[in-house]
Order: structure tokens, then C-alpha cells, then sequence
């Protein structure tokens, strides 16, 4: 993301982006006569101000360079604040820069004037300096998004530095620092996505002092600008974030917020009912009873650029469906084949999902809307299976999916698991917390696995390439390992090209490589569902926001007030 992140000179093609999107607006649903539910659930708001946010797990990293989740990015991003953000239209706006950066006629020099008297939350005030320090810790072997900064004149030398020494890496050339509010990154060669990455999290600004200070630690103590200040963890339990005060675009509406750790989905709903909880991530059973329930209102639905999968790990030694065999690749389509995606998002997700086709989701540049989904064809997986040397599953090994606590994932794992069943293809379920579940993938430990991937910004690049070029594997996204020359071509060609025609031609190509190999299990597209109380105002999500975290709402406009109060 995360795991799901004039210029328009640059980037005229993102005005397309925005129709595509605000086509399906985020909407409350209205009760109406056919509501045949009564729910109680207090309506009415606590006296202190506190937005109240369910967690299923602990957020693994709140350093932003280690931020590769939803859960770290969401809370991470009421913390620290970064040169861009977005508006709710998925607009790329200034945030800690004064305005869009001038950008040189050979698009390949980002110059940036930071804003005057933006302070850290213990009191310094922001200068170039702290933007080209946190900008090169990216390039620290502990770094988890490295990707993001290698298209900076020097950055990848200093990446290949630090990893084969263990130690800090040299500095990167193409950062300068002008002035003491003024930037400058050179890039290698033009990169058309770069400009998005400067909204991502990963780069926020940090204070050097405090990461000395506190060493591997500050990811347990973190310090940035944000309209949040983390005032306490306990781990497993709880975090709570205090407001800002002196937050550069003013003080937030709410006092603060507070986390709670509940792993149990139903625990968090009978929380949400009694007045606990301002907000609530939907899983099955909620969304079909309080859509049609006196408390319809509370229902908020937007689109969302997600994609969810099981991936294989096409390296992992001594699994069936790893490598380039044509064996293993028939293996990996028989998977695609055997699992009824229609049911898994009309029936098991309540019609809150639906059937992949790909890649890359409604919304983003280059979706193939024309692209059918994959049918459900057992009898073709059959056939498949015989070709690859398992005649009905015969003598094929048993590997486990493993996945994460998180929402309806154990149902949708038991449902696919009775579906490559009836093929005779055996897996086992394996189910971690999230922090260990990470660890596991980005290591390459398991063979077949569950994860989805919101986007960190509207360009089809964040999926195509993050999730599938060679230099991305493990940690940087590429948790399937997958590695194909002619892909890597297509994606680094598409990086140098300004004609959005041309470019988006040739990621389609990339993915249409991709899909051909079946390093997935490609299973759901669909919408965010949320519940939230009717007292709350401006939380507004954009497509990039993953459930109840609110990944780029405006949070220090969000608040808490009587009225709708019952």
C-alpha cells in the first residue's frame, strides 16, 4: 500500500481518473418501507471529542519507512505529514509544500518550497534539511519501500551501499537542499509516477534528532507534523492519538483518537452498538441487516481501487505451482478455474465484492473493462490437472494458504479450500495475527497466501509494477517472486514515456503477461462498507481509503457533534 499508496502539464490524463471515480460517489444509504430490521445502537456521542476506531490487530511499524500495511499507513498517516497529499477527488495537492513543485522541461528535476513555520510536535521547526534526511533514510538497508526513491539521481548506488555493508547508506546526489525551505530532487531519466510517491507516507518528514535518539524504537515513539500525536500504546490493546495543537492547518475538531485491538468482528459490532466505536469495517452478516434496518443511515459505501488475491510464491522450493514449468503453470490456471468467485462476492460478501478480471481495478487507467472475469470450469481444471501429472489430484502434494485474522478471510479461505477440493487439489489453512503474517510473506515463507493491495496512488504502475517487477520482490510488494524480462521491459518503458496512450498500451501489454502466467489466484475487485455514526461529520474517504482508517480523509476537519443524536 499496503499493502493499498502546473503538474497537469506533466499529467493531463488525471482528470480522467477523477470522472472514473467520482462516478460511483461515496453514499449513506437512506432506511425507506422495505426495512425489516429494528437494531439498537446508541447514536448519541461520548462528551469527550474521542473518534473511537476498531482495530483487528496491531499496526507492525509506525516508522514511515517500514510502513508497508494498511493498518500502520492509517494510523502513520494522522502522524506524520509528507510534500503532497490528495484532495478528495484523488487531486494531488500541496501539503507540507508551499504549491505543486516546478518541474523542469525534461521532467526529470521536482523543485519544492517547503511552508514557513511548520513544526515537529515536540516544537522544531521544518526545514529542506528534514525532507532530504528523511528521503535518504529510504535508501537504509531497514528500509521497506526503497522502491520508492530510485528513480533520484544516486538513490539506487546508495540502496546497493547500505545493503551490502549493513550500515547507513552514502548520500543520494539527487537531493538538494537550495535554501532552508527549499528542495530540489533530480531524478536519472523522466519517471512519470514519481510525483505520486511524494504522497506517500514512507516519505514524510521526520526529525533526525528524535530517530538518533530512539534508534529502532522510534517506530514505538513517533514524532512528525500531523494533525495527531501518539500519546500512548499499549501494545496489543490500544494506541491513542491526542489532537495537535499546533497542527500548520489548524487545531483538529476532535480532541483525539483511540484505537482498541479487537481481533473478533462480532465483539467489534456488539462495541459499535453500544455507543464504543464511531466507526465499524463491514463483514458478512452486518451489511445485509443494517442496510435494511432503522439504522440505514450509518451505511457508508464508496468505491474502492483494491484488488484482492491468493498468491503463489513461484520461488519457493519444493511447491508444485513454483517456477516456469509448464507444469506448474497449469497447476496455477486449475486454481484460477476452480473457485467460484460469484459466490465468494454475491453470496459469502453479500454483493459487497465482485469478480476480478485481472489486475487492475475499476477505476484505474488501463482497467480492461472488456476482459471477462475467470470463469468457474471444473471441468477444464480437471483436464489441466491431468496435463500437469495430477490425473483428479493424484499424487499432488498438500501446501497450506496461510492468511491473516483480518474480517471474513477465514470464510473465504474455507469456501476456496472446498472449491479446490472438489478438483482434487489439497490445501491446508494456516491463520496468523497480521505483524507475523507480513514477516512470513516478505521472507517468502509460505507457498500460497491471502493479501489485497489498495492503491497507494491512482496509476496503474502501483500495481503493475510494485507487485510484479523484479526488483520489487519481497518486502517492496512482489511478495509472489514473480520474474518475467519481458514484463520488467514493458513497465521500465512505460516509466520515460509522457503520451498517456502509449504508456497505458503498454501496461496492459505488462498485464496482460502477467495474467498469462497465473501468478495469482486472482479472486474480487469491489467497495469499501462501513458503518459510522450519523453524529459524525466531514469523514470523507476517496477510493484509496481502506475501510474504518480513513487513508486521506481530512482528519483534522473530522468531528463529533449532537446533531442526528438519538
Amino acid at each position: 500500500m499496503s499493502k493499498c499508496l502546473s503538474w497537469t502539464s506533466v499529467l493531463p490524463w488525471m482528470v480522467i481518473v477523477l470522472m472514473v471515480v467520482a462516478a460511483g460517489c461515496t453514499a449513506r444509504m437512506e432506511s425507506n418501507s422495505d426495512t425489516v430490521f429494528h437494531i439498537d445502537s446508541i447514536s448519541a456521542p461520548h462528551p469527550d471529542g474521542v473518534f473511537r476506531i476498531p482495530l483487528m490487530t496491531n499496526p507492525p511499524d509506525l516508522d514511515p519507512i517500514l510502513v508497508s500495511d494498511t493498518t500502520s499507513d492509517g494510523v502513520a498517516s494522522k502522524i506524520f505529514n509528507t510534500l503532497l497529499d490528495y484532495d478528495p477527488d484523488l487531486n494531488l495537492e500541496p501539503c507540507l509544500a508551499v504549491s505543486m513543485p516546478e518541474i523542469s522541461s525534461d521532467g526529470t528535476q521536482y523543485n519544492f518550497t517547503i511552508r514557513e513555520g511548520v513544526k515537529f510536535s515536540h516544537g522544531r521547526t521544518v526545514t529542506a534539511q528534514d525532507f532530504k534526511y528523511s528521503l535518504q533514510r529510504l535508501a537504509s538497508v531497514r528500509s521497506k519501500r526503497s522502491n520508492l526513491i530510485e528513480p533520484i539521481l544516486g538513490a539506487k548506488a546508495a540502496i546497493e551501499a547500505a545493503r551490502s555493508s549493513s550500515e547507513d547508506a552514502p548520500e543520494i546526489k539527487g537531493i538538494d537542499v537550495i535554501g532552508d525551505l527549499q528542495l530540489r530532487i533530480t531524478l536519472t531519466k523522466p519517471h512519470a509516477p514519481f510525483i505520486y510517491h511524494l504522497a506517500m507516507v514512507n516519505t514524510a518528514v521526520v526529525p533526525r534528532e528524535k530517530v538518533e535518539e530512539y534508534g529502532h524504537a522510534f517506530s514505538r515513539k513517533p514524532i512528525g507534523t500531523g494533525c495527531f500525536i501518539l500519546e500512548e500504546w499499549k501494545e496489543g490493546t490500544s494506541l491513542h492519538l491526542k489532537a495537535n495543537p499546533g497542527y500548520f492547518e489548524g487545531a483538529p475538531k476532535l480532541a483525539g483518537i483511540y484505537y482498541r485491538v479487537i481481533p473478533e468482528p462480532l465483539a467489534q459490532q456488539e462495541e459499535y452498538k453500544a455507543g464504543n466505536f464511531e466507526v465499524l469495517a463491514v463483514t458478512q452478516g452486518v451489511y445485509p441487516k443494517w442496510s435494511r434496518s432503522n439504522r440505514a443511515n450509518e451505511v457508508l459505501s464508496w468505491p474502492s481501487l483494491v484488488v484482492q488475491y491468493y498468491g503463489f510464491n513461484l520461488e519457493k522450493e519444493g511447491s508444485p505451482y513454483a517456477g516456469n514449468s509448464d507444469s506448474a503453470r497449469k497447476l496455477r490456471e486449475a486454481i484460477n478455474l476452480s473457485v467460484d468467485r460469484k459466490f465468494l462476492g454475491e453470496v459469502l460478501l453479500e454483493g459487497r465484492f465482485f469478480p476480478a478480471n485481472g489486475i487492475l481495478p475499476p477505476g484505474i487507467l488501463g482497467h480492461n473493462a472488456d476482459r471477462p472475469a475467470y470463469p468457474l470450469d471444473l471441468e477444464r481444471a480437471r483436464t489441466l490437472l491431468a496435463e500437469a501429472g495430477y490425473p483428479e489430484g493424484q499424487g499432488l502434494p498438500s501446501v497450506d494458504l496461510w492468511f491473516n485474522t483480518q474480517g471474513d478471510n477465514a470464510k473465504i479461505a474455507q469456501s476456496v479450500q472446498e472449491d479446490l477440493r472438489k478438483v482434487g487439489i489439497p490445501i491446508g489453512l494456516k491463520m496468523l495475527d497480521w505483524g507475523a503474517f507480513l514477516e512470513s510473506t516478505d521472507a517468502g515463507e509460505p507457498s500460497f497466501f491471502r493479501l489485497g493491495w489498495v492503491a497507494d496512488y491512482p496509476d496503474p504502475e502501483n500495481f503493475l509494477a510494485f507487485l510484479f517487477h523484479s526488483k520489487n520482490k519481497g518486502p517492496n510488494g512482489n511478495v509472489a517472486f514473480y520474474d518475467n524480462p519481458e514484463v520488467d521491459a514493458l513497465i521500465d518503458r512505460s516509466y520515460t514515456i509522457t503520451d498517456m496512450d502509449e504508456r497505458i498500451r503498454l501496461l496492459q501489454q505488462a498485464e496482460s503477461k502477467i495474467l498469462d502466467d497465473y501468478p495469482w489466484l486472482f479472486l474480487l475487485f469491489g467497495r469499501e462498507t462501513i458503518l459510522i455514526k450519523p453524529y459524525v461529520r466531514n469523514f470523507t474517504p476517496t477510493g484509496m481509503c481502506d475501510d474504518v482508517q480513513g487513508n486521506h480523509v481530512r482528519w483534522h476537519l473530522v468531528q463529533i457533534d449532537n446533531v442526528g443524536a438519538q
